[in-house]
């Protein structure tokens, strides 16, 4: 009945998720509960995450088997992820199982459920402390056994692979150390297809020893990674950016954004503010990053050493300097030439350039003029 209370609750707090990358883990403590009174300590600190449950000697009350903890990836850190059957993934982690004693059995691994009419099955993709295995096992994900031996406190890769073959079938491939096995058909696939997600992610199961409150295991998930990409929590940077010597509608101003760490450009895209001038960049990942902007016809700002690390940075603004027509980052001559060439312009006439409107108002006046002269030898951040 305890089990039973804790499924319904998890088929109730999933978040669907289709083609992006998690950002986050979410803990799920006592997935079994068969000592109460243990005491359990999890970390998230990512790309690592840490499970941990001692004191099992029992709380008297059947069943007396063991206690799993879990994690699933996630999108908010609250929900697990229902990840659509025909998204291929891969993830994996640097996982080291410490068991005191090493029996009664301590298992660890990946995790992954999958929907069902019912509910959810599970896989199991495990290493343990009693019988040294490496196995993959849980229907309806197909059985595999590795050729390895692992002892408690041993650090071994493990990886799963999920995908849809060009069969049209649905096939795992799990990976441990440099070994990987053969790509295999998960079985009932007709079934598997009615609830079409599952949830990977990995756990920790500690079996109760009785009387001996010194019985417990420590899982130890590092570098986890999603296709490729350690898992880390985002947060967005936004402030607001001033278009000066602008009239025009500010929301229809594409504007290049840059993050750069040593010097190096590691993100780009082109933001769109606010009437107001209010930008936000979403899902950046913790670091201390150099944020340069830069519209079609004004100079480049660069806000520099913005650091990101638990949370969300806010006030990261700039005030642009207009007049940059041809832009080259700097109010010359040049610039000076590209405006006589469209003056008298509107658009639709056959020299009209856009950039040249300065001031937004759909037509090159001296109005424009009076902006490159306010602004001439300007030159913008690097």
């Amino acid at each position: 009945m305890k089990r039973f209370a804790l499924l319904v609750a998890f088929c109730l707090g999933l978040s669907i998720w289709a083609g992006a990358q998690p950002n986050d883990v979410v803990i799920l403590d006592r997935v079994f509960n068969d000592d109460s009174d243990s005491i359990s300590n999890h970390v998230k600190n990512l790309p690592t995450v840490i499970l941990s449950d001692t004191k099992l000697d029992g709380d008297g009350r059947p069943p007396e088997f063991a206690n799993r903890h879990a994690w699933f990836v996630s999108a908010d850190g609250v929900n697990p992820l229902q990840i659509p059957l025909d998204e291929e993934w891969i993830l994996e982690y640097d996982l080291t199982l410490t068991g005191t004693p090493v029996t009664p059995r301590k298992e660890a691994g990946g995790f992954a459920r999958i929907g069902m009419p019912w509910g959810y099955s599970e896989l199991q993709f495990m290493v343990n402390t009693d019988a040294h295995e490496v196995v993959a096992f849980g229907y309806p994900f197909p059985f595999y056994r590795f050729d390895l031996s692992y002892n408690s406190g041993d650090t071994i890769h493990l990886g799963i692979h999920f995908f849809k073959d060009t069969d049209g079938k649905y096939k795992v491939i799990y990976m441990a150390n440099e070994l990987s096995s053969p790509a295999m058909a998960l079985s009932d696939q007709s079934i598997i297809v009615q609830k079409n997600w599952i949830s990977p992610g990995g756990y920790l199961q500690v079996n109760i020893q009785a009387g001996n409150p010194n019985n417990g295991g420590t899982a130890v998930f590092d570098n986890i990674k999603w296709n490729g990409n350690l898992l880390r929590r985002a947060f967005a940077i936004s402030g607001n950016i001033e278009l000066r010597d602008f009239g025009g509608d500010v929301t229809q101003v594409p504007i290049g954004a840059e993050l750069r760490q040593g010097g190096v450009v590691v993100r780009t895209e082109t933001l769109f503010t606010d009437s107001a001038g209010n930008y936000a960049i979403l899902d950046v990942t913790p670091g201390t990053y150099d944020v340069a902007f830069k519209p079609s016809h004004w100079l480049r700002a660069v806000v520099p050493d913005v650091t990101v690390v638990d949370a969300d940075v806010t006030g990261v603004d700039v005030s642009l300097t207009n007049g940059d027509i041809d832009g080259d980052n700097e109010v010359t001559l040049f610039d000076f030439g590209a405006l006589v060439a469209a003056f008298g312009s509107v658009p639709g006439d056959s020299n009209w350039n856009p950039d040249a409107d300065l001031d937004g108002d759909e037509e090159v006046t001296l109005f424009d003029f009076g902006v490159l002269v306010r602004n001439f030898g300007a030159i913008g951040d690097e």
